[in-house]
């Protein structure tokens, strides 16, 4: 029987894997199953580890298992909104094992009048005002690079019944929202970092997931950037 949250929709670990049809390396899988049981969730790594990945499945689930449904996700610009998160949304949304319907556009995914995901950038904070839904999740990608006036404008609209947020950047700030979820605001967040050492690549030693950090490229960064760096 396939596997629901106690809201009734699918688990998003079965919807990846039989939805989809795409496999998931545990940092992945511990980002979507935190999603099911925290109403925030913060997620900090490097580059190469697959956080976009795990963003963009996120997203597919979350529209695809719940009506009705709203889903934003954003960006510091629109650039990064269009180039990062929603071409892997498309890469999966074309690919997918289950056609999964609707009208997919180029940053916007719409199944029915109260049931879509669009992309807005984090220029402005009036682009938030006006989204409602009984189910909403909000992404932010590249979450360090976004304002507080911005977080404060998401926070405004986290007044559903069943509000997610997800945020994923790197720790490469020392002031901000973003870095606040890991420190001063920890409580409220499901926190999760995600180490380059916790690479499948990096443990074998070999390509075991491909497009993930390899132990080749950790070697050159520590020689680069140092031991210590984030």
């Amino acid at each position: 029987m396939p596997e629901t949250s106690a809201s009734g929709s699918l688990e998003p670990l079965h919807f990846a894997r039989e939805i989809l049809n795409v496999q998931l390396w545990s940092k992945q899988e511990e980002v979507l199953s935190a999603l099911t049981h925290n109403r925030r969730v913060a997620v900090k790594s490097g580059n190469g580890l697959g956080k976009g990945f795990s963003a963009a499945v996120a997203v597919l689930w979350f529209l695809y298992c719940h009506d009705p449904a709203v889903v934003l996700s954003t960006a510091p610009t629109f650039r990064q909104v269009r180039h990062i998160l929603w071409r892997q949304i498309h890469r999966l949304y074309r690919n997918s094992k289950t056609p999964l319907g609707g009208k997919m556009l180029e940053t916007r995914w719409e199944l029915a009048d109260d049931r879509y995901a669009i992309g807005l950038s984090a220029d402005t904070a009036d682009q938030f005002q006006g989204f409602h839904s009984d189910n909403l999740l909000i992404v932010v990608d590249e979450a360090e690079g976004v304002s507080d006036e911005i977080y404060e404008a998401i926070e405004s609209v986290m007044t559903s019944a069943l509000p997610r947020l997800l945020l994923i950047g790197n720790p490469t700030t020392v002031s901000g929202a973003f870095r606040r979820a890991f420190y001063q605001e920890r409580r409220l967040y499901y926190p999760i970092t995600i180490s380059a050492l916790d690479s499948p690549n990096v443990i074998a030693r070999t390509t075991v997931v491909p497009g993930l950090a390899t132990a080749e490229w950790v070697e050159e960064r520590r020689e680069t950037w140092g031991e210590d760096n984030p």
